[in-house]
Order: structure tokens, then C-alpha cells, then sequence
């Protein structure tokens, strides 16, 4: 769904930010990595990979943190939370933003890191949902607890003002129902998500088309998720 250099390079950061004390990685990218393995039994491919980071941190940890992707060579971007990357496909490295100015648009890709932090911050989106979240470790990142993830998820699939990020988080919630293997508790949210996909035809032919690998598949998505 994302262009394969956008999603290579943010994987290669997530990386190397994961190796970061006290943070943990949410979002797109923990999705995958709770259901990349059963995924790649069933299909013999990848789940889909993400275009942006987002990251958790306790605020006592918050400055140091930014310190630390600071010498990755993360910015402030145009958000108070977000940092960015700018890579030039023309020059194939990262840039800074003024030598950005000189490139033509479609020669830049751009990776965004989001944070979130336990109290407002004026660098950070303050969450409150990772008061009684565990922590897990999946291929050596930290990750929320699948019910955590999943109400993360479902609160961004109503918020969402993007087309494009809200038909990825009806992929990424289908794909914990489906693949993720874990239990997991039907909450108020999470019905509302699968109501909002079964009814919007788009929505399902969607995750039928870039989960299933077969618009035709439709169905099957409906069905599975009636039955949870």
C-alpha cells in the first residue's frame, strides 16, 4: 500500500530507534509485529509494513529521548509531536530540510516519528490508556499488550481525517482480530470498529484486497469479523 523505499527506511529506524531505552513502539509497526509471523504461514508474505514510527515514552524519559533521535538525524516537523527524516532518492541519503528545498517533491520521502507520553508535554501527544498496559517483547522491541494495542487502534480508525490512515487501521485492526493469535477482549470500541467495517463496503473490499490479496475475498472479511 506504501511505496516499498518509504516502508524499507522507516523499518531500518524503527531499528535503530527501538535500540533506545524505555520507549515503546505502537501503531502500524506493532501491528506487525504481532501478526507478521502467523501472517507470513498463511500467505507466505509480510504483513504490511508502515510509513510513520509512534513511539511511547514516560515524560521523565522524554528529553533525553529526543536527544537521542536528534543524533539519528530527526527534526521537528510541523507538529508539535513529530519529528522527520528527509531522504532525497536522487542523492539516495538522508537530507536536511534546506537542501530539501532544492529537491523536487517526488524525490523526497519522508519519515515521520510521533510520540506519545504519559502527561500533556509540549513535545509529546499525552495518552492515558498505558496506565495498566504490560509490556511484551516481540523480536527484541517492546510492544504493548494486544488489548492495549487494539484500543490504540480503534480510537486513531475514529479520528482519522486521512483516507489512506484510516484504511490502514481497518487493516491493522482486522489483521489483531484475525492473525495476531493472541486473546483479546471484545470491548465497546472494538465492536464499533468491526460494525464500521462491515458496513462500509470500502472498507472491507480494502482489507480484502491488501490483507486477503483478493478483492474478491470481500466476504470472507465480513464473515470472520460476524463471528467474533
Amino acid at each position: 500500500m506504501y511505496d516499498i523505499l518509504e516502508t524499507d527506511l522507516s523499518f531500518e529506524y524503527l531499528n535503530k530507534i527501538s535500540q533506545i531505552k524505555n520507549i515503546v513502539v505502537i501503531g502500524g509497526w506493532a501491528v506487525y509485529l504481532y501478526v507478521n509471523e502467523n501472517y507470513r504461514r498463511a500467505f507466505g508474505l509480510d504483513y504490511l509494513k508502515s510509513r510513520d514510527i509512534d513511539v511511547y515514552i514516560n515524560l521523565k524519559y522524554l528529553n533525553s529521548f529526543i536527544k537521542e533521535i536528534k543524533r539519528l538525524g530527526f527534526s521537528p516537523s510541523s507538529y508539535f509531536f513529530r519529528h522527520e527524516l528527509i531522504y532525497s532518492r536522487n542523492k539516495n541519503k538522508i537530507i536536511t530540510e534546506k537542501e530539501s528545498k532544492k529537491q523536487q517533491i517526488y524525490d523526497l520521502v519522508y519519515i515521520f516519528l510521533d510520540l506519545f507520553t504519559n502527561k500533556k508535554s509540549k513535545n509529546a501527544w499525552g495518552i492515558n490508556i498505558f496506565n495498566k498496559a504490560k509490556i511484551f517483547n516481540i523480536e527484541k522491541i517492546n510492544t504493548p499488550d494486544i488489548n492495549t494495542l487494539l484500543g490504540l487502534k480503534c480510537v486513531s480508525f475514529f479520528e482519522r481525517e486521512k483516507l489512506d490512515k484510516e484504511f490502514k487501521d481497518a487493516c491493522d485492526i482486522y489483521a489483531l482480530l484475525i492473525y495476531s493469535g493472541k486473546k483479546f477482549k471484545i470491548t465497546k470500541n472494538i465492536k464499533s470498529s468491526i460494525d464500521k467495517i462491515i458496513i462500509r463496503r470500502d472498507l472491507s473490499e480494502f482489507i480484502a484486497e491488501n490483507v486477503l490479496r483478493d478483492i474478491t475475498k470481500v466476504n470472507i472479511v465480513v464473515s470472520s469479523l460476524e463471528k467474533l
